[in-house]
């Protein structure tokens, strides 16, 4: 250890003109040689502008003894594109070197989920928050082949998570079950397994059935709507990957659902780019036994 003194925190209200003059002497002064991520600055400015921001974050504001700026460029960047004055700790004589521990821009929509308290697959985690997010509100608004083009913040993600799909990760087994069996995106297996378990509420072993003969299809009856969908996994589905690959996978496998518990048979459940993301039929009540028996093993 070197005995130096860590720098002691203050806080202090940042106005767009002081973010600017912050940002002025940076430049200036050499400070912060790095490139500026515009975009990820234009997400924090999103944040701050919608009421996503906290003004309580702990990751100090860095200015070193030439007041410029070693840690915390994209978040005073922000506040200018924003044009919010935003409060911030602030250390002041931070070594040049410190600018390169690991920043806010390093931080995924991982790790968001992770602070709330997801242990595993937290990749998966958070690209299945979007998905269902969007199937929920977009799917009248925006066609799915739009989908590709909303973006989260991390912040974001966090609180859908928190607020709307906090019991999402108890569908990872099932996630790891579905693409063990059909080979489906991450994400598109845990917006199956958590999407089709909510319409079965009424009768949680429909979604259990059904959930399981598209991974073993083998037992299926030949009419059942399943084969069909296992068998455009094993054939297409596992070259796709992407937000728009997870969309029309959970799009395909929706429509299988409402056929299947419409009783119909094989050949009616295609699901295309230019078809409408199909609305989830629930389970209200216990089905006929037409319903459920319909190819059942």
């Amino acid at each position: 250890m070197s005995g130096s003194v860590l720098p002691e925190l203050t806080a202090q209200v940042i106005t767009p003109a002081g973010a600017q003059r912050l940002l002025a002497l940076t430049r200036e002064a050499g400070c912060r040689p790095d490139p500026v991520d515009v975009d990820h600055a234009r997400r924090l400015a999103t944040d701050m502008t919608c009421g996503a921001w906290d003004d309580a974050n702990p990751a100090p504001l860095a200015l070193c003894s030439h007041g410029g700026v070693v840690r915390g460029l994209h978040r005073l960047h922000a506040v200018v594109i924003s044009q919010v004055p935003r409060g911030f700790l602030i250390a002041r004589g931070v070594p040049h070197g410190v600018r390169h521990v690991p920043r806010a821009k390093a931080r995924t929509a991982a790790d968001a989920v992770g602070v709330m308290g997801v242990a595993s697959h937290r990749k998966e985690v958070a690209a299945a928050v979007h998905l269902v997010h969007l199937y929920e509100s977009e799917r009248r608004a925006l066609p799915w082949e739009g989908w590709e083009r909303r973006t989260f913040t991390n912040t974001q993600t966090a609180r859908l998570l928190q607020s709307r799909y906090r019991d999402l990760p108890r569908f990872v087994p099932l996630m790891t079950a579905l693409r063990s069996g059909l080979g489906s995106t991450p994400p598109a297996s845990l917006a199956i397994a958590y999407l089709i378990t909510q319409a079965a509420s009424g009768i949680r072993p429909a979604a259990a059935e059904f959930l399981q003969g598209l991974i073993a299809a083998s037992r299926l009856d030949p009419g059942d709507p399943r084969w069909d969908v296992h068998a455009w996994f094993l054939a297409r589905g596992t070259a796709a990957r992407g937000r728009l690959a997870s969309a029309h996978q959970l799009g395909l496998v929706i429509t299988c659902w409402n056929a299947w518990m419409a009783g119909r048979c094989r050949g009616e459940i295609m699901f295309g780019p230019d078809d409408p993301m199909p609305v989830l039929r629930g389970i209200m009540a216990a089905p006929t036994a037409d319903a459920l028996g319909a190819g059942m093993p």
